[in-house]
């Protein structure tokens, strides 16, 4: 995962693979094979990182989307201001 995608501490229960396939995915719009050819892994993949990611965490995609851009670990530069 680039530094620019990340700030502050990582979640307790998630690897940097994890939430660089999260970003990917929200940088895509939420379509698993966009994020898949940005993260450059199978589809299957980034499914599976994300399955893992809720599973680890307990949390929806869109709950973690939303409490790693209000907690500062999940930066998408699309969503940036400026």
């Amino acid at each position: 995962m680039s530094d620019r995608r990340l700030r502050g501490e990582l979640p307790q229960h998630a690897t940097r693979r994890q939430l660089d396939v999260l970003a990917a995915y929200v940088e895509a719009g939420g379509s698993v094979s966009s994020a898949a050819a940005r993260a450059g892994v199978r589809p299957s993949t980034a499914k599976r990182h994300l399955a893992d990611l809720r599973a680890r965490t307990g949390l929806t995609t869109e709950q973690l989307i939303y409490v790693g851009r209000a907690e500062g670990w999940l930066v998408v530069d699309a969503l940036e201001p400026g």
